[in-house]
C-alpha cells in the first residue's frame, strides 16, 4: 500500500510538473505569435500604397498641365502608368497660337511603395494652330495666313515624388525627336483675293531645339 501510494503521488506530482511546462511553454509562444501579427499589421500599413495620384504640373514644355497616374500591384508596385494634357494660347501679335500637349508613359519606381526616385519613359505630342500676321508676300503686299505644327517626341526623365495623401515632385529629362525648323502655309493679301505659299519659321517655344526638347517641372497633386 505505501508503495502504491508513493507511486500514486509521484504520478500525480510528474503530471503537474508536465501539464505546468505545457502552459510555461504555450505562453510565450502565444505572446510571440500576438507580438509578430501585431508587427506585421504595422508593416503592412506603412506599406500601403497610394496608388492614383491626379495633379499638376508647371514648367517647359507642357507649361501647366493636369495628369494621372496609377500603381500597378504588378512588379511589387514599382511601375506606374500616366497620362498628361495642357492646352494654353500664344499671343505676340505677330504670331498668334493655340497649343496642345500631351504625354503618356510609364514611371518606374526604385522601392515598391510607388514613391520616392523614379525614370520615366514618355511619348509626347505638342501641337500649334499657328496664325500669322503681316506675312510679306509678293508685289509688296501683306498678308495673314495660318498652318499646323506637330512637334512628337520620345521622353526621357528622371524624377522624385514625396508620399502622403498631398505629394510633390520633380523632373528633369529630354525629349528625343526630328522637330521641323520651318512651317508652309497659304497667306491671303489682306487687301485683295491674293493668294500665295510662303514658308516661316515655327515661333520659339520655351525648352524646344532642332533636335529635341528639355524637359524640367515641379508638380503637386493628391494620392489615394
Amino acid at each position: 500500500m505505501k508503495l502504491n501510494k508513493l507511486l500514486t503521488i509521484a504520478f500525480v506530482g510528474i503530471l503537474s510538473l508536465s501539464q505546468a511546462q505545457e502552459i510555461q511553454d504555450s505562453s510565450p509562444t502565444e505572446n510571440t505569435t500576438s507580438e509578430n501579427s501585431f508587427i506585421q499589421d504595422s508593416i503592412q500599413l506603412d506599406y500601403k500604397v497610394k496608388r492614383f495620384s491626379i495633379g499638376l504640373k508647371l514648367g517647359v514644355p507642357n507649361i501647366a498641365s493636369v495628369g494621372a497616374q496609377y500603381t500597378l500591384p504588378i512588379l511589387n508596385n514599382h511601375l506606374a502608368p500616366y497620362f498628361e494634357y495642357s492646352s494654353y494660347s500664344h499671343d505676340d501679335g505677330e504670331t498668334e497660337g493655340d497649343l496642345s500637349f500631351s504625354e503618356f508613359g510609364a514611371a518606374y519606381y526604385f522601392n515598391e511603395k510607388g514613391k520616392g526616385l523614379y525614370l520615366g519613359v514618355g511619348v509626347s505630342s505638342l501641337k500649334v494652330k499657328a496664325t500669322f500676321n503681316n506675312v510679306s508676300l509678293e508685289g509688296g503686299r501683306t498678308g495673314t495666313g495660318s498652318g499646323d505644327i506637330s512637334l512628337n517626341t520620345t521622353n526621357l526623365k528622371i524624377g522624385l515624388k514625396t508620399g502622403g495623401t498631398l505629394y510633390f515632385r520633380m523632373e528633369l529629362g529630354y525629349g528625343l525627336g526630328n522637330l521641323p525648323k520651318t512651317v508652309d502655309f497659304t497667306a491671303k493679301d489682306n487687301a485683295t483675293s491674293y493668294t500665295e505659299t510662303v514658308e516661316e519659321d515655327i515661333p520659339a517655344i520655351p525648352g524646344i531645339s532642332e533636335s529635341g526638347l528639355f524637359i524640367g517641372n515641379i508638380g503637386f497633386g493628391l494620392s489615394f
